[in-house]
């Protein structure tokens, strides 16, 4: 059985080996630096190595997403149009009323004293309830 025993020792070297690399690992800031440092350097190659390959799938998902909104944009062109429309009409009205109610809070008025109706700023009468001012 020496080809056992060859096996049982170098198992037994491999085990302690992994043992003591973990306990560095755990123990040792240097060590999880030098390695963490390996790991970045091979991410920059990868990256580096593979640049042409990243640009090119970038293009292809800028391009795809380009499409993908043209057909939606196409198949919906009736509704989007009517939505506009729709939502200028809001403003439309929104707008009427904001400039109405910046004229009559630019003209010289007060509110009656009887009735509440607005008047004139100078009117001695209220053309509503007719009482003096």
């Amino acid at each position: 059985m020496p080809g056992f025993n060859v096996i049982f020792i170098i198992s037994i070297v491999i085990f302690v080996a992994m043992f003591v690399f973990v306990l560095l690992f755990m123990l040792s800031p240097k060590m999880r630096g030098k390695l963490m440092s390996n790991q970045i350097k091979a991410m920059r190659h990868m990256t580096d190595y593979s640049k042409d390959d990243l640009e090119s799938m970038m293009s292809n998902l800028g391009q795809v997403s380009v499409d993908t909104k043209k057909k939606i944009l196409d198949n919906n062109e009736d509704n989007l149009k009517d939505i506009a429309d729709r939502t200028a009409n809001i403003h439309k009205d929104a707008i009427r009323t904001t400039v109405s109610a910046i004229k009559d809070g630019i003209k010289d008025t007060k509110y009656c004293k009887y009735c509440g109706e607005i008047i004139d700023k100078d009117s001695k009468y209220c053309k509503e309830c007719g009482k003096v001012q």
